[in-house]
């Protein structure tokens, strides 16, 4: 009995490293099925015969999973072989190596599988001989042939053209499991018609990489987790040299869908933020998306400024203090100072306005009935340390609530440091008293 290594692929059998024979002039019926290109397969197989009528060889697989493979680059020998005849496989230990295949329909045709007919038959078309072949022993063509003479056509390789092959699939991909670069979102899927992982990158020009901060709301606005794509897979020989994709959710990412994104986010913050430090209660634009309720690592994506923040909460008609928060960030706002917002106990706005002699910050909350103002000599303190100073009074309101620290205040057991003030809203939806000049007068008076 003789026994040799070979290593088999999409493309070829390999009798050694150059020696092939194209997998087309085997009896496998690789148009049912596909090796699977993440792994080297070697067998172990018996001669049976030879037909030098059709340069074929008859074998058999002895071993589909053997480890024994170094006698494979020694191999050599003289007969000219041009096909290969399989005995019919075990299909427990062939399937293994197996992708992209139809079960009951490979069964079929492996069950008709007809070794001596094809060890027999002439082939339909001529082909160049693949290479010579024959004892497979450790010793080289030339020791099996008569003294003084050569073959001239031992070890001549076939000319082929390279498979090309093109797959066109279908699937999901989560939004989460994507990733948004500039101009494309990127994501790697296994395809189990290449067998393989395959990178896709499906290009729209609206898509920043900063919107990677941002998946989840692409979800939301498109109401879905996962987007389609449909991908057309170029292989040569057995690898992916082509990837094409699209996805009619990514399509419909536009500057419409971005701008509405941008808007639904800057509400939001009005909804359900989280606190991640206790004792900061003032954030500027920079900061205060990061402190949205989200999977998302948020932060100031669009690059929202104060004014842009606040126009796009004062868009809503239905605003109950609407004047009063576009006079103050309009008209009293200190150009020079960046304006500061709160989350809690609702939304609303800390305007810093400059008097002559003070230094005023004007409380504003989000629909609320009534103006904060309180007022530090300009003298006392740095403005930053201004600031912390009425953090840390909007923290007690946070934790107590208005009207206790209203009263406390009033009791000189709170913040007697500072001057404070109440402005209600009276009148503010009157159709006969215009309630916001009366406020305005007020609040003129105070901070002068």
């Amino acid at each position: 009995m003789k026994e040799l290594i070979i290593k088999v692929d999409n493309q070829d059998i390999h009798l050694s490293p150059k020696l092939t024979v194209p997998i087309q002039q085997t009896n496998i019926p690789i148009e049912h099925c596909k090796f699977r290109s993440n792994e080297d397969i070697f067998w172990k197989v018996e001669l049976l015969d030879y037909n030098p009528d059709t340069k074929c060889w008859k074998i058999k697989v002895v071993d589909y999973f053997t480890n024994d493979i170094k006698n494979f680059d020694r191999q050599k020998s003289t007969r000219e072989v041009e096909r290969i005849a399989f005995e019919p496989f075990d299909w427990l230990k062939f399937e293994p190596h197996l992708t992209n295949y139809q079960k009951i329909k490979l069964l079929d045709v492996l069950h008709n599988h007809d070794a001596d007919r094809f060890f027999s038959e002439e082939p339909t078309e001529k082909t160049v001989p693949a290479f010579s072949v024959a004892n497979f022993s450790n010793q080289t063509f030339e020791d099996n042939l008569p003294q003084g003479q050569h073959n001239p056509t031992a070890f001549i390789p076939t000319e082929r053209q390279p498979i090309i092959e093109i797959h066109r699939v279908e699937f999901t991909v989560y939004f989460s499991d994507a990733y948004f670069m500039l101009g494309y979102v990127t994501f790697s899927k296994n395809i189990k018609e290449v067998g393989d992982k395959v990178d896709f990158k499906i290009k729209n020009d609206y898509i920043l990489a900063e919107f990677e901060n941002i998946r989840s709301w692409f979800a939301k606005k498109l109401k879905t987790k996962k987007f389609k794509v449909n991908a057309t897979i170029t292989t040569t020989d057995g690898k992916v040299t082509e990837v094409n994709a699209t996805s009619p959710q990514i399509a419909m990412i536009d500057a419409e869908l971005i701008d509405s994104i941008r808007y639904q986010r800057t509400i939001a913050l009005t909804k359900s933020p989280r606190v991640s430090e206790t004792d900061k209660s003032l954030f500027t634009a920079e900061e205060i998306f990061g402190e949205m309720e989200t999977d998302d690592i948020e932060g100031n994506v669009f690059s929202q400024n104060e004014q842009d923040i606040i126009s796009f909460l004062l868009d809503n008609n239905k605003t109950r203090n609407r004047n009063q928060l576009e006079y103050l960030s309009g008209s009293k706002q200190a150009e020079n100072s960046k304006l500061r917002f709160t989350l809690h106990p609702n939304f609303g706005f800390l305007f810093f306005i400059e008097g002559k002699e003070n230094n005023h910050f004007v409380w504003e909350l989000l629909n609320s009935h009534a103006t904060y103002i309180w007022s530090i000599d300009k003298s006392e303190k740095e403005i930053e340390l201004q600031y912390k100073r009425i953090e840390a009074s909007v923290n007690t309101i946070r934790d107590s609530g208005r009207e206790q620290y209203k009263r406390a205040y009033r009791q000189n057991h709170h913040d007697n440091d500072l001057v404070f003030c109440v402005i209600e809203h009276d009148n503010i939806t009157s159709n006969f008293v215009d309630g916001f000049v009366k406020w305005k007068l007020k609040l003129n008076e105070k901070i002068t």
